[in-house]
């Protein structure tokens, strides 16, 4: 039974492990999709599957590109950044918190709480 539970804990979607290893595979095709996002802000989202992800939404704001997980159910956006250009760094005139974590080169791992 403990071996049973154990192992639906090791590739539960919500484990750190099983989500770095579904980024390290899908780091290619997010950023190829992140070099073709448009803007976001429009009165819908975008969801899309990439590589072992299923986001909410994937937008562009400026430099950054939003990989967008949760933003439901009463949890907090969160997901990943493409950064290129600069590291993303939360913004004290707005009233949501953002954080940034990096992974590797350009991206970061993204949150915020209202």
């Amino acid at each position: 039974m403990m071996l049973l539970i154990g192992t639906a804990l090791a590739s539960s979607p919500s484990c750190g492990i099983a989500d770095e290893e579904r980024f390290a595979r899908s780091v290619e095709s997010m950023e190829q999709a992140a070099r073709i996002a448009g803007p976001g802000g429009g009165p819908t989202e975008n969801p899309q599957e990439i590589g072992g992800f299923a986001f909410d939404d994937v937008y562009r704001d400026g430099d950054r590109v939003y990989f967008k997980l949760g933003d439901h159910s009463n949890v907090d956006p969160y997901g990943y950044v493409w950064s290129p250009k600069t590291p993303p760094a939360d913004d004290p005139g707005d009233a949501t918190a953002s954080s940034f974590e990096h992974i590797q080169g350009h991206w970061y791992r993204w949150s915020e709480s209202y």
